[in-house]
C-alpha cells in the first residue's frame, strides 16, 4: 500500500503544471504531504515538501514540525535522513546518504559499491538554495548555510557557513 501512495506522489510531482493548478498551491501541498505520510515518511505538523522533489525511499525520511523543503530538490536516502523542527530549505537542495568506495586499487571505483551513512539536520536551521549535503553529516541546531554551499563535514551550532566546501563564516548574532 505504501508503494501505491508513493507512485501517486511521484505522478503528482511529474505532472505538476503550475499554470493548470494556479491558486491550488496550498491544497496541493497538503495532498503531497498526505501521500508522503501514507508512503512511510514521518512528517510533522505544518511541514511541507514542495513540488517536483524527488525522494528515493520515503520510509527513510523524517521531518519535524514547521519545516519546508524547496521545490525541485533531490533526496537520495538509502539510509535515514532526519530533519528537525523549524528548518527552511531552499529550492534545488541535494542530499545523499551514499558515497562510493574507492580503496581497492585493483578494481574500478564504479564496481566497488557504496558506503551509506545517515544524515542528521537539527532544528532552527536555514539552508539556502542549491545546497548539497553529503553522506554522514551532522548539522547541529541553529545554523545558516549559504546558497550553493557543499556540506561534507559536521557543522557546529550557532554559526553561518558558506562555500565549497562549507566553511565557518561568523557567529549568528
Amino acid at each position: 500500500m505504501k508503494k501505491f501512495f508513493f507512485i501517486l506522489y511521484s505522478l503528482l510531482n511529474l505532472f505538476y503544471l503550475h499554470f493548470l493548478f494556479r491558486g491550488l498551491g496550498k491544497k496541493l501541498d497538503i495532498l503531497r504531504m498526505k501521500m508522503l505520510k501514507l508512503s512511510g515518511s514521518i512528517i510533522g505538523n505544518n511541514s511541507v515538501v514542495r513540488e517536483k522533489t524527488f525522494i528515493l525511499i520515503p520510509d527513510n525520511l523524517e521531518i519535524g514540525k514547521n519545516s519546508s523543503i524547496g521545490s525541485k530538490s533531490e533526496i537520495f536516502n538509502s539510509k535515514r535522513i532526519t530533519i528537525g523542527d523549524n528548518v527552511d530549505i531552499g529550492s534545488q537542495f541535494y542530499i545523499n546518504t551514499d558515497n562510493h568506495k574507492f580503496d581497492d586499487l585493483s578494481m574500478p571505483i564504479s564496481k566497488q559499491g557504496v558506503i551509506s551513512k545517515e544524515i542528521y539536520i537539527g532544528s532552527d536551521i536555514w539552508i539556502g538554495a542549491r545546497v548539497t549535503i553529503l553522506s554522514g553529516v551532522k548539522i547541529e541546531n541553529r545554523v545558516i548555510i549559504g546558497a550553493g554551499s557543499l556540506v561534507n563535514k559536521d557543522l557546529e551550532s550557532g554559526y553561518i557557513y558558506a562555500g565549497v566546501p562549507a566553511k565557518k563564516i561568523r557567529k549568528i548574532s
